[in-house]
């Protein structure tokens, strides 16, 4: 009779934390090349390009949720775990909703300061719904870069620090290592503005880890999320 406990190397923390990583780089990169291919030459997805044409915003909303969502998503579906690992329990809610209010209100304090003006990411226009799948896309916009992007950090937290057996600590090597390579892949795509991300996952991060509950990060990160605000007002406002 075989006795050996150990998981199927599909369930190991360490192939889960690893192929999550990959995917996040090869899907955007396949991504990349099919839109290379289908779109007109010398297309660029830029704010002009959106406003243009509302209808290209499904694609960096598709390519958020493939490529950052679904295989934690699905990891988390086959390893059967309580969502409440990762946050999404009422347990310290409070304390995850106050600790991630003071985040926002520093950083739109720091806006602020830096714009000369009282300022926030959050913009919304006159609302002009004309198809339901305006509405529909804002939704998701709103789920996919906000919750769902906290979700990512989170869950890379937890099972990085289970690969290391730091789970109990604070600061921890999982929260540490998560959030470097988190600022470092969006380094190539964003520059210095990536240091700016690694600092507010790094505070959502330890709001996570102390309280044991995601609720106000992945609030606070759908308020500061600019992309955001500036899809919904790119989908509402035509």
């Amino acid at each position: 009779m075989n006795t050996d406990s150990h998981p199927p190397l599909l369930k190991t923390p360490k192939f889960q934390v690893l192929a999550t990583w990959m995917w996040n780089m090869i899907a955007v990169l396949l991504i990349s090349i099919l839109l290379t291919a289908v779109l007109p030459e010398n297309t660029v997805l830029d704010a002009d390009a959106l406003q243009a044409n509302p209808r290209l915003v499904l694609i960096p909303l598709i390519t958020e949720i493939i490529a950052v969502g679904l295989v934690p998503l699905l990891f988390t579906r086959l390893n059967r775990d309580p969502l409440a690992l990762y946050g999404l329990q009422r347990q310290g809610l409070w304390k995850s909703v106050a600790y991630a209010a003071l985040v926002v209100l520093v950083f739109f304090a720091v806006l602020s300061i830096l714009a000369g003006q009282v300022t926030t990411s959050v913009y919304l226009p006159a609302v002009k719904i004309s198809t339901l799948w305006k509405p529909v896309a804002a939704i998701l916009a709103m789920l996919a870069y906000g919750p769902l992007e906290v979700f990512f950090v989170v869950w890379l937290i937890h099972n990085t620090d289970r690969l290391y057996n730091s789970s109990a600590k604070i600061f921890s090597a999982g929260l540490f290592v998560t959030v470097v390579l988190y600022g470092v892949l969006h380094w190539f795509s964003q520059g210095i503005y990536a240091l700016i991300l690694a600092v507010v996952f790094l505070l959502l991060g330890l709001i996570y880890k102390s309280t044991r509950n995601a609720i106000g990060p992945m609030l606070a990160w759908t308020l500061m999320n600019d992309f955001i605000w500036a899809l919904v007002a790119i989908l509402l406002a035509q």
